[in-house]
């Protein structure tokens, strides 16, 4: 089930969140930004947005399972954390997960990663991801930049996406994929699954899944540069729309280790980019 039919049964999305939340002990109401505040022995917000995400995945018969496992597991985090003073222990556990920058509400973690994204320290268990508080961090013996390079060893440790080489528009693209919440953290390394030339590589990253790439060929010319935006900026609006774990919708350029946000308009059915870019594809169809 997708769009319309979808959209259309968002009621029955609401109040199944609501009985979930009743059962627990929990009040549970609508609140800006697309969430649910429950409110009982804690305080803690549902996205409804990914929950929807989530739904579209499987059939409608199952969305009450579906519903009571996330609000369970949202929950059980909140009400029986983990004893996180023995670093020894919690390091195995740490994780760097990528988030929009929205989510960081003061106390987390975290770090900018990319324009309009975070980096934020996690603990990973079995039936849950959580993230860790400044508070928490601090009253370990490792914090600071030390702190999220062990997280992301641990994501590299977990192992790599799997990469398909394939086209859009007629130009190729590599597609970085995995059933995880940290493929992409895998941005930060991206240089080791794309070949990379002096000019980088045009990337979207709309969910936490995934991440396509066009390296910029220079003997490709600028056409091909200009196609891929365009394509990858579509494929972008639509990969953040479907989720679950939605990202960003927006165009970034990879050079040098470093993301920069590509601010792109349409002008009729034509993607305008940012004139710094265009200046650097000139120069690299005057090259080619």
């Amino acid at each position: 089930m997708r769009g319309g039919a979808l959209d259309g049964a968002g009621g029955a999305l609401d109040s199944l969140v609501v009985l979930v939340a009743e059962n627990l002990g929990y009040a549970c109401r609508r609140v800006p930004g697309d969430v649910m505040l429950l409110e009982g022995a804690n305080r803690l917000h549902v996205s409804m947005r990914n929950l929807r995400q989530l739904a579209r995945l499987v059939p409608r018969d199952d969305w009450p399972a579906l519903v009571s496992d996330h609000v369970t597991t949202i929950v059980t985090a909140i009400e029986e954390p983990l004893d996180l003073s023995d670093f020894e222990l919690a390091q195995h556990l740490l994780r760097t997960r990528i988030y929009p920058a929205e989510a960081d509400n003061g106390v987390l973690a975290a770090r900018p990663f990319a324009p309009g994204l975070i980096e934020a320290v996690v603990v990973d268990t079995p039936t849950t991801v959580r993230t860790v508080t400044v508070e928490e961090m601090n009253g370990w013996p490792v914090s600071g930049d030390a702190l999220f390079m062990l997280g992301r060893a641990n994501v590299r440790a977990d192992g790599p996406l799997q990469v398909d080489d394939s086209e859009l528009g007629g130009v190729p693209v590599a597609v970085l994929h995995g059933w995880s919440f940290y493929a992409a953290t895998h941005l930060a390394w991206l240089e080791e699954y794309v070949e990379m030339g002096p000019y980088g590589a045009l990337v979207v990253a709309p969910s936490r899944s995934l991440i396509v790439a066009h390296p910029i060929n220079p003997r490709a010319g600028y056409h091909a540069a200009v196609t891929a935006a365009r394509e990858l900026q579509i494929q972008a609006h639509q990969a953040y729309e479907d989720g679950p774990g939605s990202l960003s919708p927006h165009l970034f350029w990879w050079r040098g280790g470093e993301l920069t946000l590509l601010e792109t308009r349409y002008e009729g059915d034509a993607l305008v980019l940012p004139r710094d870019f265009l200046s650097v594809l000139t120069t690299l169809g005057a090259e080619s």
